[in-house]
């Protein structure tokens, strides 16, 4: 490829003009909503938020419908820092005399959209926070996920784990939130499996409004000089 074609590639990255109209998707900026029903319902099942693609592999829940939850977009300032989403609704447990656990679980896949991965750009973290809230001994709410490599070798393609939780008594209390860095060289596309749980007591209570979702991801080295290229590229065409 052309030392011209590799600028116009990374100009057209950073814009991030194009991207989203490869995909037959949703696509929502920072604090845009969508139902997760509206979601499931789609023949993709994608939603394009910031310079990423998710795709919501499968949903269920004996006690949360999804017509009632709903995916908004999260955007950092910065674009290579926190982007994802929050997963909204009146989440808690919702019979708390039965002595039963109320809970939803959501698979899905986080992906580099091709415009930056093309570029080198490479998720290398996540992040989880819920505002999770619980009283009475026993009680809790809890976020229990794993992340996969989709592109990896089947079998070890475990990222890594992670939780965050809050419990009516106990030590620790709460962890509400849970970050997790694995670095370069990073992953293009990685699955999450999210289980969250509520659980009530008698004359307890277990609750929460939000659970959030975040992934940064870095450019590799080769990557951030074919960026200042680009900028050298169009400033010189500007000048002329």
């Amino acid at each position: 490829m052309t030392f011209r074609a590799h600028c116009a590639l990374a100009a057209a990255g950073l814009a991030a003009l194009a991207s989203s109209s490869s995909f037959a998707a949703i696509t929502l900026t920072n604090g845009q909503s969508v139902n997760l029903d509206v979601v499931l319902a789609s023949n993709d099942r994608q939603v394009n938020i910031g310079d990423k693609t998710f795709t919501f592999e499968s949903y269920t829940s004996s006690s949360f419908v999804p017509s009632t939850i709903s995916v908004t977009a999260f955007v950092s300032a910065n674009p290579l820092q926190g982007t994802g989403f929050d997963l909204t609704g009146g989440f808690g447990d919702i019979n708390p005399n039965d002595a039963n656990i109320s809970e939803f679980n959501v698979r899905y896949t986080v992906e580099v959209m091709p415009a930056f991965a093309a570029l080198g750009y490479r998720i290398t973290d996540l992040g989880l926070v819920f505002n999770g809230a619980a009283t009475g001994t026993g009680s809790y709410a809890r976020v229990d996920e794993s992340v996969f490599d989709v592109l990896g070798i089947p079998g070890q393609n475990l990222v890594t784990s992670t939780s965050a939780f809050v419990y009516g008594s106990g030590t620790p209390a709460a962890q509400l939130q849970s970050a997790v860095v694995w670095g370069p060289p990073g992953y293009v596309k990685i699955e999450v499996n999210k289980d969250v749980q509520f659980f009530a007591t008698n004359n307890g209570s277990s609750s929460a409004s939000f659970v959030r979702q975040t992934f940064s991801q870095i450019p590799t080295p080769g990557a951030m000089g074919l960026i200042g290229l680009a900028g050298m590229f169009i400033a010189r065409r500007k000048r002329a």
